[in-house]
C-alpha cells in the first residue's frame, strides 16, 4: 500500500541531527514506493535539500505549496506538527521526540497526535513525563546511516591511530572540550583536525571527512556514522565522556542514542589517552558489520512504514484539531 506521508520538522539546511534524520527518513519511505514531502518553517537551500527534490521529494516551507493531501503526517518538533495538524484535520500523526531538553521538542497535545514516538529512551522518559503516557506505549524510532553515503573504507591499522577528527554537530559550547582532546592526541603523535556545522566541509560531504579519519570523536549521529564508515570511535562532547562502545553493548546504548545521557565521565587529557590506548582494531571492524546490518535507512524507513499503516485506520475528529 502506497502512502503521502507529509514529514513536518523545524528546519532544513542546516544538518542538525532531526533534519539528517527527516532527510533519511523521506528517502527510505521513497524507495519503499511511498511519496514524501518536508515542511520545514525554516528552509535553507543546501546540498541536502537540492538532492532530495532531485530524488522526488517535496520541499517546502509553505503548505500551501503542498498539491496533495497526506494521509499521515510525520511530525517531529511540536510547533510544525501542530502547523500540519491544522491544516489537515483528517490526517492522522504521529511525533517523534528527537531531543530530551528543547522547548521546540515538547510533545503535542494528545487530541492531536494519535503516535508518539522517540530516537532513544532518554526522550522516551521526557515524552512520558510531559503526555501522561506509559513509556512503554511510545515507540523508539533510532537514528540511522545512509550506507550509500557512508561508504564502508579499509579498517585503521596503525596503532595508535594516525588521523584524529573532533566531528561535532552541536552549538559552540561543543569546542569547550578541543583544548583536552588536542593535548592528548599531540602527546600520542596522533594529527587532529574538527569539522563541524560551521565549517563548509561538514556541510558539503561530512562521508568524505569521515573516509579520511582513523578515530573519530563524537557522539549520537557523528558517532553511529563514524563506524559506519569503519573508524575507530570514542564517544565524548562538551558534556563529557561516555562509556566504551563494543559490539556486546551496541544495540543497548543505541537505544539511548549513542547521546549525551551517556557522556557521564569527566573529560580529561588523561581519559582520553587512555581510551586510545585500548582501541581494538578488531573490535572497530565488528562494529561496522553491526552497524550496517542494523542501522541503515532502510532499517528507519522499515519501522516507520508499520507505524503509518496503524495509523491510516486511526479515526481524527476534526473537532479535535481546531
Amino acid at each position: 500500500m502506497s502512502l503521502d506521508i507529509l514529514i513536518a520538522t523545524h528546519c532544513m539546511g542546516r544538518r542538525t541531527g532531526s533534519e539528517v534524520h527527516a532527510r533519511d527518513l523521506a528517502l527510505g519511505l521513497l524507495r519503499r514506493g511511498h511519496r514524501c514531502a518536508i515542511f520545514a518553517t525554516r528552509l535553507r537551500e543546501d546540498v541536502d535539500v537540492r538532492s532530495l527534490r532531485q530524488a522526488g521529494v517535496t520541499v517546502i516551507d509553505r503548505l500551501a505549496e503542498l498539491p496533495w493531501t497526506p494521509d499521515v503526517i510525520h511530525g517531529h518538533h511540536r510547533f510544525e506538527t501542530l502547523i500540519a495538524c491544522s491544516r489537515f484535520t483528517r490526517t492522522p500523526a504521529l511525533q517523534v521526540c528527537h531531543d530530551a531538553t528543547q522547548a521546540a521538542d515538547r510533545a503535542a497535545p494528545s487530541a492531536v497526535v494519535q503516535l508518539r514516538c522517540a530516537v532513544d529512551t532518554f526522550c522516551r522518559e521526557r515524552i512520558a513525563r510531559e503526555s501522561g503516557e506509559p513509556e512503554h506505549a511510545i515507540r523508539l524510532l533510532p537514528n540511522a546511516v545512509d550506507l550509500d553515503v557512508h561508504r564502508e573504507k579499509d579498517p585503521p591499522a596503525a596503532t595508535p591511530p594516525r588521523r584524529a577528527l573532533f566531528f561535532h554537530s552541536s552549538p559552540p559550547e561543543e569546542l569547550a572540550i578541543l583544548p583536552r582532546l588536542t593535548e592528548a592526541c599531540r602527546d600520542l603523535g596522533i594529527e587532529l583536525t574538527r569539522a563541524g556545522p560551521a565549517d563548509d566541509r561538514f556541510e558539503a560531504s561530512p562521508a568524505t571527512i569521515l573516509a579520511q579519519a582513523d578515530l573519530v570523536f563524537g557522539k549520537a549521529r557523528c558517532a553511529l556514522e563514524a563506524m559506519a564508515t569503519g573508524c575507530h570511535v570514542i564517544l565524548v562532547a562538551h558534556q563529557g565522556l561516555g562509556p566504551e562502545v563494543t559490539p556486546e553493548n551496541l544495540r543497548e546504548l543505541r537505544r539511548r542514542n549513542l547521546g549525551r545521557s551517556l557522556l557521564t565521565e569527566p573529560v580529561t587529557p588523561e581519559a582520553i589517552r587512555s581510551r586510545i590506548r585500548r582501541l581494538d582494531s578488531r573490535k572497530t571492524v565488528e562494529l561496522t558489520r553491526l552497524v550496517r546490518a542494523e542501522c541503515g535507512i532502510d532499517r528507519l524507513a522499515e519501522q516507520a512504514e508499520q507505524m503509518h499503516l496503524e495509523l491510516t485506520g486511526t479515526p481524527v475528529p476534526a473537532a479535535h484539531r481546531h
